[in-house]
């Protein structure tokens, strides 16, 4: 109730403030007739028979959405938390550690990036985003068992395009970028390139003299180029090359002890710290894809190339601190993930019998070098491995009418996953060669097939109704921590799930309202868990047995005048364990990392005079941070903020996020010593010059 009460308050003010903007046009959306790539063809969205949100590049810019992180805080029942790596939490389905994918995934123009890793992408040509919810595994394959965020960037055209953008903000945090696209022969070849660099000091000192005192200061760079080359009004080639980097050093938190209330304390009471080891995870990342799409009659012919390394570089303090125990002592994970992918697909543009056919190939390698952690007195367990991945598949869809309005949609993917390990764990005196202490080779293939069918239909020109039911996967590997050699104890089959979903979505009062709502239910197999080693300071991987989900969904979008917008999103979910293996004392548990809720509430004001603002809310339930629910973070509420003006081609504006520097907990996990706690960003406020042409 005092949360209900806070959130209240934070919206009458919001509305008061809200009426003292002003802004630059009415952006009034009619959702049918926005095209869509969710099917890998072009349809609008009203032709699709599952849940979609869509984010227009000016709501992107509007809102302050720069990560996939800021996107993921849009999307009902979907969330994430950022500790050695961006984990999601999508209707219950948590990422898997050891396969390190997400349960959702994002593509890139077609470009897979399903490695926690790679999350940080480039948002300097983003046309919109395609939210796909629910699993994906027909057309987009193994790793979607939750979803797709699908990137669309901006195509060159005859026209030359760009733009270049300033920001300054808290904690000197500066950000520079470009963007730049046009011909190099009209109607034939063009060219686009764009980047963002952006730094954080941080604000958290740490005041051991031998290391940077900022110590949680962060850096980003992504570079993109790209080439489009049209030969003929039949055949389009593109290529693209980018390179990312992001660094992050330290954590936004530290280590409670395990007998203390990890309540007692707040973000501010981690703003001082002391450690000796530099705590980091660099993420290094090149990537190239060609696309070729050839017109053929009334059919498409498509092919898409992928190749991208992935280097991960971890180190961490032991003891996140400066205790003569652990003094000097560090733990670590450096790795090399390298994927090329080949897609082939063939697909028809007639709008009554839309079907598409596909062959996918990929092989991927990851090289563990280290993964580890150096214990007292002056001993390091390091495990180095090798995992080589090929993935077969052939996919295909088709969506045909049954009756007038009433369309209905088949599709299926079969595909084969082999894996091969080789794992050498090592003990021993801190810079000696030894011996390996375990071996691990080992080499499984897992055969599955993805069916999904669908029934979509028209209740008029503006309004969709349609009921889904498809099934995820996630795959099967090993733990690459191996404390034994035996096959059983390190191989973890793969986690499925069935979900069932029932949707409508339309406009309505001549396209000033917008609605999507959904309901779903959700049954997930084989559901992957995990357990902290306090010896190795490592995870073990299992299968959990059996859990389920479900909840419901909204969006809305309300115009209520040429100037005023009011938008809302609101996920309600019970996510709950029905088997567990080895503990019934956490059957009926909530599955941890799943909030009860999420809502979103926006108010815009725009006006031709060029100024704009808009405020939002956003609202988590209360969640668990174990399988065990006895560690809990209460609902809690943020507030974001935005005002500027436009004119010309300039842009100027200033924004702050969690605006009343809201304090609450991101991620619990074991570690060394009790509980390492991690809290959500503080206040933010930050100046912006853009420059359009």
């Amino acid at each position: 109730m005092e949360n209900l009460g806070k959130f209240r308050k934070i919206t009458y003010i919001a509305l008061i403030l809200s009426s003292y903007i002003f802004a630059d046009e009415n952006k009034n959306l009619n959702i049918n007739d926005i095209t869509v790539i969710a099917s890998k063809t072009d349809e609008t969205i009203n032709n699709i028979p599952q849940t979609i949100t869509l984010i227009t590049k000016e709501e992107l810019e509007d809102k302050e959405i720069k990560t996939v992180s800021d996107v993921i805080k849009e999307i009902p029942n979907l969330t994430s938390r950022y500790l050695y790596f961006e984990a999601v939490n999508f209707r219950g389905i948590n990422t898997s550690v050891f396969t390190n994918n997400n349960p959702v995934v994002i593509y890139i123009d077609g470009i897979p990036q399903s490695s926690q890793f790679g999350y940080n992408v480039s948002f300097a040509n983003v046309e919109r985003v395609e939210v796909l919810r629910g699993p994906q595994g027909t057309l987009y394959g193994k790793d979607s068992i939750g979803g797709v965020i699908n990137i669309v960037t901006k195509t060159p055209t005859n026209e030359y395009e760009g733009e270049i953008g300033f920001e300054y903000g808290s904690n000197n945090y500066l950000q520079n970028k470009f963007n730049l696209s046009g011909p190099i022969v009209k109607d034939k070849l063009f060219f686009g390139i764009n980047s963002i660099l952006s730094k954080s000091d941080g604000d958290i000192t740490n005041h051991n003299t031998s290391l940077n005192k900022n110590a949680n200061r962060n850096k980003t760079q992504n570079f993109n180029g790209n080439l489009l080359y049209k030969p003929t009004d039949d055949l389009d080639i593109k290529f693209n090359i980018s390179k990312d980097k992001n660094y992050r050093y330290w954590i936004n938190g530290g280590v409670v002890s395990s007998i203390d209330d990890i309540h007692k304390y707040k973000r501010k009471d981690f703003k001082d710290t002391n450690y000796d080891v530099d705590t980091y995870t660099k993420i290094d990342s090149t990537s190239q894809a060609l696309n070729l799409s050839y017109n053929i009659n009334n059919l498409n012919l498509n092919s898409l190339t992928t190749h991208k390394k992935l280097e991960m570089d971890g180190n961490y303090d032991t003891d996140w601190g400066n205790s003569n125990t652990y003094k000097g002592l560090e733990r670590f994970q450096d790795a090399t993930t390298k994927t090329f992918t080949q897609e082939f697909r063939l697909s028809n543009k007639e709008d009554a019998n839309r079907w598409l056919v596909g062959l996918y190939f990929e092989d991927e390698d990851f090289l563990s070098d280290r993964y580890g952690v150096q214990r007292p007195p002056n001993t390091e367990i390091n495990a180095v491995s090798k995992t080589t991945s090929k993935t077969y598949a052939t996919f295909g869809q088709i969506t045909f009418p049954i009756i007038d309005k009433l369309d209905l949609t088949v599709g299926g993917r079969y595909q084969k996953i082999k894996k091969n390990i080789d794992l050498n764990l090592y003990m021993a005196p801190i810079g000696s060669k030894a011996l390996p202490i375990n071996k691990l080779n080992d080499e499984n293939t897992w055969n599955t097939f993805l069916p999904k069918i669908a029934l979509s239909y028209k209740i008029n020109d503006d309004i969709t109704s349609y009921i889904n039911i498809s099934k995820g996967y996630m795959p099967g590997g090993y733990n690459y921590s191996a404390q034994t050699s035996d096959r059983e104890s390190n191989l973890f089959d793969a986690q499925t799930s069935i979900n069932y979903e029932l949707g409508l979505r339309g406009s309505f009062l001549d396209n000033k309202l917008n609605v999507s709502s959904s309901i779903f239910y959700m049954d997930i197999d084989d559901i992957h868990i995990y357990n902290f080693n306090p010896t190795t300071g490592g995870l073990n991987v299992s299968n959990g047995g059996k859990a389920h989900s479900q909840g419901i969904e909204l969006e809305v979008k309300y115009d209520i005048n040429n100037n005023w917008r009011i938008e809302s999103s609101a996920g309600i979910i019970q996510a709950k364990y029905d088997e567990y293996a080895n503990n019934n004392n956490n059957v009926n548990k909530k599955i941890e990392n799943t909030p009860s809720h999420t809502i979103n509430l926006g108010l815009s004001y725009y006006s031709p005079q060029g100024y704009y603002g808009r405020v939002d809310l956003q609202n988590q339930g209360s969640m668990y941070f174990n399988t065990a629910n006895t560690i809990k973070e209460s609902s809690y509420t943020t507030a974001n903020l935005k005002v500027g003006y436009s004119f010309n081609n300039w842009n100027i504006y200033t924004y702050a996020k969690n605006l009343t520097d809201k304090s609450y907990i991101s991620t619990v996990q074991s570690d060394t010593g009790g509980y390492l706690v991690t809290y959500g960003e503080g206040r933010f406020i930050g100046i912006g010059l853009k420059y359009s042409f």
